[in-house]
């Protein structure tokens, strides 16, 4: 299969920004014990190792996501008159930002194709909210919830993944790939996600409204935010890596094998909820820790 080319010959990296989106997320409460309620990375890691062993069925949450995502896509795939052939469609699946971006910017015009996509987008945020906000619970606590606690919840979620996804995910596609103008978007999208790295907590576990939420994010995040980017460029690298190894498959296979989509949602499955332990335990850490 030949490489697809994109509007300048380059391919906006799906997986890569979407995994970066939840890697910027990431918090600690500092690099050694000697902080002030600061915690180590290997007690991060233990502690959230930990929860994963205790309860091994919270992969279910993040792996039902990735179908809904997938069928989602699915859904916006065949509207957009993709080719329903299932090599070609995980092919675009992997690449579906650039589909997207292809499909309904390039040209922009009010088609029905385009009411579909915007329908499928807020149901995935409903969807996200409503598998999420149990998922943070079922991490910190016990059992394995299967709901929000209200409807009042999961619109707060709702609303508030409709925003990130908009402003992090969608808007930067609005623009030509690698001009400057999409570099500083690109730059601003992941400031704005870094500043909101624990609003979704927020409104699970302090029941706080989205604007607050928001402004609580910020506050929690400027307690020690140089960590944050230790953390992040790491865990770009991991992406990045992953993303490439997938890419090299999918660039030159003459048709998919069935198991490498299935493993890679598999895989993102793993790491989404890897982010959530290491990210739930640091959240608790800052919020409990001397302002």
């Amino acid at each position: 299969m030949k490489k697809r080319s994109g509007r300048s010959g380059r391919r906006r990296p799906r997986l890569v920004f979407e995994t970066l989106i939840r890697a910027s997320i990431a918090y600690t409460s500092g690099l050694t014990a000697s902080d002030s309620g600061g915690v180590t990375i290997a007690e991060v890691l233990r502690q959230a190792w930990k929860r994963l062993a205790h309860k091994q069925w919270l992969i279910f949450y993040p792996l039902t996501l990735a179908v809904i995502n997938m069928l989602a896509f699915l859904a916006v795939y065949s509207a957009g008159g993709g080719d329903l052939h299932w090599s070609k469609f995980f092919v675009a699946n992997f690449e579906r930002w650039h589909f997207v971006s292809d499909k309904f910017f390039t040209g922009f015009s009010f088609t029905p194709a385009l009411g579909i996509a915007v329908f499928v987008g807020l149901a995935v945020c409903l969807f996200t909210a409503m598998l999420k906000a149990p998922l943070f619970r079922a991490i910190a606590g016990p059992g394995y919830p299967l709901a929000p606690r209200s409807w009042e919840e999961a619109g707060r979620l709702s609303l508030f993944y409709v925003f990130f996804y908009l402003v992090v995910l969608i808007l930067p596609l609005a623009v030509p790939l690698g001009t400057a103008v999409d570099q500083v978007i690109q730059v601003a999208a992941l400031v704005v996600a870094l500043l909101l790295v624990y609003a979704d907590y927020v409104i699970v576990f302090e029941g706080l409204s989205f604007l607050a939420a928001l402004r609580r994010s910020v506050r929690l995040l400027s307690r020690r935010w140089p960590p944050v980017l230790v953390i992040f460029m790491i865990l770009q690298l991991v992406a990045l890596a992953l993303n490439r190894l997938y890419g090299l498959y999918y660039e030159r296979a003459e048709g998919v094998f069935l198991l490498v989509p299935l493993s890679e949602i598999l895989v993102w499955s793993f790491i989404s909820l890897v982010l959530d332990l290491l990210f739930i335990f640091l959240y608790e850490q800052v919020r409990n820790s001397p302002s």
